[in-house]
């Protein structure tokens, strides 16, 4: 197309909106990327607070101990916690200083929007039992006593812990960092799209190495790191296929998914070798995606797809 050929007539261009109030230039991803760990920290915090605020109520350390309703109750509203307050943070940004709806950023439902997810829990999962039915097996199958931690095992102790699982797999985790690092920040970059998916995955995976994995020592803390970069990777691979944060979430959530399964139906494997074999599969898969998908022109969450 000649770009000095004159407008056709009654055509309009796209309004691009107002502009942000702070550049995306160094300095301004910067301060966007500690924004984000600050936020996400913050929810933890404050939803990690509630369980000592909730003991100095009266009966309250009865009523919750053990395999009570109300301490799964408590732990759902802590999960849902950080989620909101995430949600919060990240719309007054959108808001204040992206002057954007929160929508722009994928926070918005199509009807496609839960196949994605699926898929995304699917891919996700999936790959990560696939990997580890083939590692080495170096103990037997956990037994309920150990999964559930010397609680009598009753069908509703069962359903509780499940609903606790995948709180923490897409409340606590997949929707809130998904929304922050694949929503927010992916976009804010998606006019740089290389430097889009290597910046928010590499700050992904920086910010997990204070994550308590079952990690043994500072060099097992590095290992530990090819976790959230393989599903990063995988995430943002989805994501660009599908144009639907909810395909990064379905992802992030089916990541815990798989390794809950794993836990429970498969012979315990060597964690570090675990970390390294199941992150390097999924980050292999994620950049194939990500590439195929840049080369396709697709492109990173516009607000109109």
């Amino acid at each position: 197309m000649d770009i000095s050929a004159p407008a056709v007539r009654g055509a309009t261009m796209p309004d691009p909106g107002p502009e942000p109030r702070l550049g995306v230039g160094p300095l301004g991803i910067s301060i966007r990327l500690v924004v984000a760990v600050v936020v996400l920290m913050a929810a933890n915090l404050v939803a990690g607070s509630v369980p000592a605020l909730a003991m100095l109520v009266p009966g309250a350390v009865e009523a919750l101990s053990g395999s009570s309703p109300w301490g799964f109750a408590l732990s759902f509203a802590m999960q849902a916690l950080v989620l909101a307050i995430v949600l919060v943070a990240v719309r007054s940004w959108m808001r204040w200083v992206e002057r954007t709806p929160l929508r722009e950023a994928g926070w918005r439902w199509a009807p496609r929007s839960a196949l994605w997810a699926l898929l995304g829990v699917v891919v996700s999962a999936a790959s990560v039992l696939g990997v580890t039915a083939v590692l080495p097996a170096t103990g037997p199958v956990l037994d309920e006593r150990s999964l559930t931690g010397d609680q009598a095992t009753t069908s509703t102790t069962v359903v509780l812990l499940v609903v606790y699982y995948l709180g923490l797999a897409f409340l606590q985790q997949g929707i809130p960092e998904e929304l922050l690092f694949r929503g927010w920040l992916l976009w804010r970059l998606r006019d740089r799209p290389v430097i889009a998916v290597t910046v928010t995955t590499l700050a992904f995976t920086v910010i997990h190495l204070v994550s308590q994995g079952g990690q043994q020592s500072p060099a097992e803390h590095l290992i530990y790191l090819a976790l959230p970069f393989g599903f990063a990777l995988l995430a943002t691979g989805l994501l660009l296929w599908t144009t639907s944060l909810w395909a990064a979430v379905g992802v992030h959530g089916g990541f815990h998914v798989g390794n809950y399964l794993a836990a429970v139906y498969l012979p315990q494997v060597d964690a570090v070798t675990s970390w390294l074999v199941v992150g390097g599969a999924q980050a292999a898969l994620g950049l194939l995606l990500v590439v195929t998908a840049l080369r396709r022109g697709r492109r990173i969450l516009d607000g109109s797809s």
